[in-house]
Order: structure tokens, then sequence, then C-alpha cells
């Protein structure tokens, strides 16, 4: 998924420098790129936060956590477990909306390139199930040591 992300984060670079200089020099830019730079940046965001989800990277207030974790750290543990918890149901419901927005899209094409729409709003139950798996593991390993 990183390396998606990254490919993604390089294309739509490339795709953005490559309309700014068709604007300013050619005076015309292709539809397409904006199109495509506009879904290399849904991808990306949204697969990058399902990596972040997995190294635990996210920005969080640990202040509470870290308190108990020096204080009482079994109970520590039981925090960062609900906090998992609450994680993982609300990527469920992102899956679930994620779903139905897909459906939704199915039958509609994109303005420039008349591609299904549904690929675009793919990213988003396909990173969230992601994230959710990875919820998911770090619940689980949360649960087994404890």
């Amino acid at each position: 998924m990183r390396v998606v992300a990254a490919l993604c984060l390089a294309g739509l670079t490339l795709l953005v420098t490559f309309q700014v200089v068709a604007r300013y020099g050619i005076g015309s830019v292709p539809i397409f790129t904006e199109e495509v730079a506009r879904y290399a940046m849904i991808w990306m965001s949204l697969l990058a936060a399902a990596v972040g989800v997995r190294e635990a990277s996210h920005i969080r207030i640990d202040f509470v956590p870290g308190l108990l974790e020096g204080v009482a750290p079994r109970l520590n543990l039981v925090l960062e477990a609900v906090l998992d918890l609450v994680s993982l149901t609300g990527f469920l419901v992102l899956i679930w909306y994620g779903v139905d927005m897909v459906m939704f899209a199915a039958g509609q094409t994109s303005e420039g390139l008349r591609l299904p729409l549904s690929y675009p709003y793919l990213a988003v139950p396909v990173s969230f199930v992601f994230a959710a798996l990875f919820a998911f593991l770090r619940l689980k390993e949360r649960v087994a040591r404890s």
C-alpha cells in the first residue's frame, strides 16, 4: 500500500507540474490531467491513512495513556484496547457507507475520461477494509497481551 500511495503521489506531482507548464507554456491543458490528478490524490491519501493505522502514526493526544502507562499499565492496555475498538467500529461504518457510495456511483461516468465513477469511489471501502484489518490485528494483540 505504501508503494501504491507513493506511485499515486509521484503521478500526482508529474501531472500537476505538466498542467502548470502546459497552461503557461502552451496556453492549453488537456482535460484529463486534472481528473487523473484528483483521483491519484484520493487514492494516495486514503491508502496512506490505512498505512497510518497499521503503524499507529496518526496524530493523537496521548496525555491520558502516557499518564496511565506509568501509574496503571493494565488500565492503560484496557484504554488502548477500547480506543482500538472505537476506531475499528468507525472503520466498519466507513466501509458500509463506502460500498453504498460505490453502488450509487456505478452508473455514472466522469466528465473528462468517461471513466466509471465507481473507480475513484472504490478507494473508500478498499482503504478502510485495510484500516479495519490493521485495527483488528492491533486489538487482538492488545487483548493477547492483557
